[in-house]
């Protein structure tokens, strides 16, 4: 993270550099604790990650309304990558042969896989997954009430949603561009 980064991403936090000092270490914390509820063993990396990628959006100019919900937005999009990354490791066999993907090719799969999804089931998933651990339950059994269904019948269409997601990255990873 550049300097320049840093003293743009604090002033989009508060004008007042010891709460914007505050609220960045409060963010660091909780995106921590978001990694490691989703089980991702390096949960600092991926913290540094997101702050980072945020403090070159803000450096480039790019206008943020909400820099708690983007920050949030981006940890989703890192954790989605560092998912998809798993997807494509091998089970079991020479590690050392499989060429690690790009980034760039990682998400441009995701894309193509979201994109193939019915556009009700994209948002579906999106929303679904993209609630804030404070208000999961509560956004997720509006979702239900909506949807008029139970919230664990919800969520077993999310996790089948979510299963064809991961079989459609499977699939473009290995090279089958029949995916539907």
């Amino acid at each position: 993270m550049t300097k320049d980064g840093l003293d743009r991403l604090l002033a989009l936090l508060s004008a007042d550099p010891e709460r914007a000092a505050e609220l960045y270490l409060h963010l660091q914390r909780k995106l921590t604790r978001y990694f490691e509820w989703n089980a991702c063993a390096n949960a600092e990396e991926f913290a540094d990650e997101v702050m980072d990628r945020v403090a070159r959006r803000v450096a480039g100019g790019e206008a943020i309304q909400s820099p708690v919900s983007y920050v949030l937005g981006v940890a989703r999009r890192v954790l989605l990558e560092s998912k998809s990354k798993m997807l494509l490791l091998p089970l079991e066999g020479d590690v050392g042969a499989v060429e690690e993907p790009t980034q760039e090719a990682t998400l441009a799969r995701l894309d193509d896989c979201l994109a193939s999804l019915p556009p009700e089931s994209r948002a579906i998933l999106i929303e679904y997954y993209s609630a804030e651990s404070g208000e999961r339950i509560r956004i997720r059994q509006e979702m239900a009430d909506r949807m008029g269904l139970t919230a664990n019948a919800l969520r077993n269409r999310c996790l089948r949603l979510r299963r064809n997601l991961e079989e459609c990255l499977q699939k473009r990873a290995a090279g089958d561009d029949h995916v539907a």
